[in-house]
């Protein structure tokens, strides 16, 4: 089976009003457990790149103005390689996939309609039991290797490394199943029995909010030391 492996690095958390700045691609044989071809780039946003996420990803403003392409172009290269693909894969997929989605429709274009696999909620269970944090940097600390993170093509081949260590098929079928989101009730004296678990503080919606398949909510309530609601 041939993956598409993506990762954008953004100007912001909003597909809407934010930009991808930078793009890693990488088309991935899971047979041969091999990238057959690896590429990313800079993006111009068309928008300033905020301080603080300069500072996190290295990515300047000052870079994409003088190596960044243009959207069209990063488009197009998406495009092609889709086209080889069965798989798209992410790590959070969705905020992958709203702004793929988002560009290409800037562009008046339909974005390619593969099924996708979120490596945060879709491998087996087993995979995130290693760790508190379902995080790509965690993970690969779980699993025993570093890398140098937050730049979009170290970030795909890390969660392709740690894609091939399960079994595909578990994988698959996994992320045919619905997500869906719990919080924990908990007071601010048992927050760290939420944050124990693998629960993360949405401060938006002040709440601790755990990512889960559907098919997992009733165990995880029967495993927490407090209430867990599904959330609307």
């Amino acid at each position: 089976m041939i993956l598409l492996g993506l990762d954008c690095e953004t100007t912001g958390l909003s597909p809407e009003t934010d930009r991808i700045t930078e793009m890693g691609l990488v088309l991935y044989s899971s047979e041969d457990k091999q990238p057959v071809r690896i590429t990313g780039f800079l993006v111009k946003p068309g928008i300033p790149i905020p301080t603080e996420l300069e500072k996190l990803t290295g990515i300047t403003n000052a870079m994409v103005e003088a190596f960044g392409v243009e959207p069209s172009a990063m488009t197009k290269v998406i495009s092609q390689l889709a086209a080889h693909a069965e798989f798209a894969v992410a790590h959070n997929a969705e905020f992958d996939k709203g702004f793929v989605t988002a560009e290409f429709k800037r562009q008046g274009l339909e974005a390619p309609a593969l099924p996708w696999i979120d490596t945060r909620t879709d491998l087996p269970p087993e995979a995130y039991h290693k760790g508190k944090s379902a995080s790509l940097r965690y993970l690969a600390a779980d699993h025993m290797f570093v890398y140098p993170a937050h730049r979009a093509v170290h970030d795909v081949l890390a969660m392709l490394e740690i894609l091939s260590r399960y079994d595909l098929t578990t994988t698959v079928k996994r992320a045919q199943t619905p997500n869906v989101n719990v919080r924990a009730v908990v007071s601010f004296d048992e927050r760290m029995l939420a944050k124990d678990r693998g629960y993360y503080w949405k401060p938006e919606l002040k709440q601790w909010i755990k990512p889960l398949k559907a098919d997992e909510v009733d165990a995880e309530k029967e495993a927490a030391t407090f209430p867990v609601v599904v959330c609307a």
